[in-house]
């Protein structure tokens, strides 16, 4: 239909400025956020004269959704601002179609495919910038294996075990495989953000969205905990007088928008048959 054409175009040309901005300033502009819910509720209802009312409450279904969602992601300090109202314009693009059939999924498969591109983008940005500051990186590894070595020394002999019994079955050897890459994997995210993502950063440069590395203790007390910082907690810091705070850099996720929707767009497919060979 013309209203799925004209919702795709409005969709790709927001998520290609937001993920410009994100990579440049690490900020989504509330105004593209916003305007994108209204673009696509507004869409719907000029639509919903000619095409019939469901088209409007596809919309509304998957705005309420996914504004419940962001919500969450918010709240739970996963996602900031930006990200958050972001979501809630791709529930309302892309709905919840009633009455309910297969395509009333779609909201599922981009959120699957936003958690695949998202690690694997997430990944391959964590690796980039801890190889440009591996002169943090390699001491603060060092440090943590030398933190774990009974752990290092169990793997090491449940590694002999699985190898031993692998020669008789073959899937052993590969969970033998996925358990080391994955522990190692997980020593290399942690070191990664404890010494490549954390800046010191001027109060009067703070803007709203900023994560806090630390808990802010002023005589004491804890006057802000480690969060996204709001306008008030801003305001907070300049009334305490202090100067500096620790900063945890977080990685431009808005591509990972751009990169599940095409996703999504060329291969309709995909997630389904990804689902059906896991569970199937």
């Amino acid at each position: 239909m013309l209203v799925e054409f004209i919702l795709a175009t409005i969709t790709l040309v927001v998520l290609a400025i937001a993920s410009y901005t994100d990579l440049r300033t690490k900020e989504v502009p509330d105004w593209l956020s916003y305007g994108f819910v209204f673009a696509a509720i507004g869409v719907r209802t000029i639509y919903s004269f000619q095409e019939g009312w469901t088209i409007l409450l596809s919309g509304l279904l998957g705005l309420a959704v996914f504004y419940l969602l962001a919500l969450l992601f918010y709240y739970t300090n996963q996602w900031g601002g930006g990200d958050s109202k972001l979501l809630m314009g791709m529930g309302a693009a892309l709905g919840i179609t009633y009455p309910f059939a297969e395509s009333s999924f779609t909201l599922l498969w981009f959120l699957l495919a936003l958690l695949l591109a998202g690690g694997a983008y997430g990944l391959l940005w964590l690796t980039v910038v801890a190889f440009k500051r591996r002169y943090c990186l390699l001491p603060e590894m060092r440090i943590m294996l030398g933190k774990y070595k009974k752990a290092h020394l169990g793997i090491g002999f449940a590694s002999f075990f699985l190898l031993g019994t692998g020669i008789f079955i073959n899937s052993l050897l590969l969970i033998l495989v996925f358990i080391i890459a994955l522990y190692y994997l997980l020593m290399f995210l942690i070191a990664a953000q404890n010494c490549c993502f954390i800046e010191e950063k001027e109060t009067k440069h703070l803007t709203e969205g900023d994560w806090l590395a630390e808990d802010i203790v002023v005589h004491g007390k804890k006057i802000i905990k480690k969060k996204t910082l709001l306008q008030e907690d801003i305001s907070k810091l300049h009334k305490h007088n202090i100067s500096s705070v620790l900063i945890k850099e977080g990685i431009p996720f808005v591509p990972s928008f751009l990169l599940a929707y095409l996703i999504l767009l060329f291969g309709k497919d995909l997630m389904p048959m990804v689902i059906g060979r896991i569970f199937g």
